[in-house]
């Protein structure tokens, strides 16, 4: 498997420390985000991929104990959401990832149902 990013990689983007479990877990969960999107994610990979998978696996950090806010005396800090809520790839990922590997833009088709009229 590529390496993406590091333990150490992560707590210095995140500011927050990262143990190697937790960063090995983050990096399977991006690998496989991308993977999904583009297909295998090739060794060495272009800078667009490099680039997303720094921002889900940034995103991706939990914060200190798992809570949102924390106060001491007249100082205090608030941690913003990350990726394990749910997250993933948004539109403009998946447009760089898709440029990055040469394919394009990625696409989806909507079919619309038209209502169905009762008879009178």
């Amino acid at each position: 498997m590529v390496e993406l990013f590091t333990a150490a990689t992560l707590t210095a983007l995140s500011g927050r420390p990262v143990s190697a479990e937790t960063a090995a877990a983050i990096h399977a969960w991006v690998v496989a985000e991308i993977s999904a999107e583009i297909g295998p994610v090739p060794d060495g990979p272009p800078a667009g991929v490099l680039a997303v998978a720094l921002e889900l696996g940034k995103a991706a950090v939990p914060p200190p104990g798992g809570v949102a806010s924390a106060t001491v005396g007249p100082y205090s800090a608030t941690y913003a959401a990350h990726g394990s809520s749910g997250g993933g790839l948004d539109r403009a990922q998946r447009i760089r990832l898709w440029r990055a590997v040469g394919k394009g833009k990625p696409f989806s088709i909507t079919t619309v149902v038209p209502p169905v009229r009762k008879p009178r």
